[in-house]
């Protein structure tokens, strides 16, 4: 059972991760996060989190480690040859299955695009998560890009997660509205497939010359 302490820190990752959703985070006070979680005193968020960045880093965080074990675990699963689309898809779908399982209405996505919109809360971000253009987190696809420039590869990794946050962020805000409209389960298969194809689509030289890379999409 969690202790009064985990609760109480539960609940301001809950309201503040709601508030920034639905106004941006630089328009929401620590003053207000505490009163939307119903907590008396104001210095909550220093006493839990050390303070603002604190709090940022634990929201980011949140599913980190659950995410990553999905992830890898997935990958384990994949043969010794897969294919750009069965890559994409194990990376991919732990976020799927994740925004799934949230309480409904969920802010999680909507958090996650508001981030991308503050310069300081993506230097957090990626404190904790990392930074999905390095050539690191490109290894899981660069076995089976074949004739794509790293540099080229960088700006689809960008493109990618630009795409898959923003699209993901407005399905979550009709979700929150209309729990008809539409599941994650065919949110992630259309993005899955988007995103594979973007990866392996032709890539266009300076002199107009257009290659098709060597890529085992299917």
């Amino acid at each position: 059972m969690a202790s009064q302490s985990d609760r109480a820190r539960d609940a301001l990752l809950d309201s503040a991760e709601e508030l920034f959703a639905r106004n941006g985070i630089g328009a929401v006070s620590n003053r207000r996060i505490v009163e939307h979680a119903g907590a008396a005193n104001h210095s909550a968020v220093a006493y839990h989190f050390g303070g603002r960045d604190g709090l940022l880093r634990a929201l980011v965080g949140r599913h980190h480690e659950e995410m990553s074990r999905r992830r890898r675990e997935l990958m384990e699963q994949l043969g010794d040859s897969p294919n750009i689309h069965e890559l994409v898809s194990a990376r991919l779908r732990p976020l799927f299955e994740l925004l799934d399982s949230l309480p409904k209405p969920s802010w999680r996505a909507q958090f996650m695009s508001q981030v991308t919109a503050v310069p300081s809360a993506v230097e957090v971000a990626k404190e904790v998560v990392g930074d999905a253009n390095l050539p690191d987190d490109l290894r899981f696809i660069n076995g089976a890009v074949d004739g794509i420039p790293e540099s080229v590869l960088r700006g689809r990794a960008y493109l990618l997660g630009s795409m898959v946050i923003g699209v993901c962020a407005d399905q979550e805000a009709k979700m929150n509205e209309d729990v008809n409209k539409g599941s994650w389960e065919q949110v992630g298969r259309f993005l899955i497939d988007a995103a594979a194809g973007m990866l392996g689509a032709p890539v266009t030289d300076p002199d107009g010359a257009v290659r098709y890379p060597n890529v085992p999409l299917l």
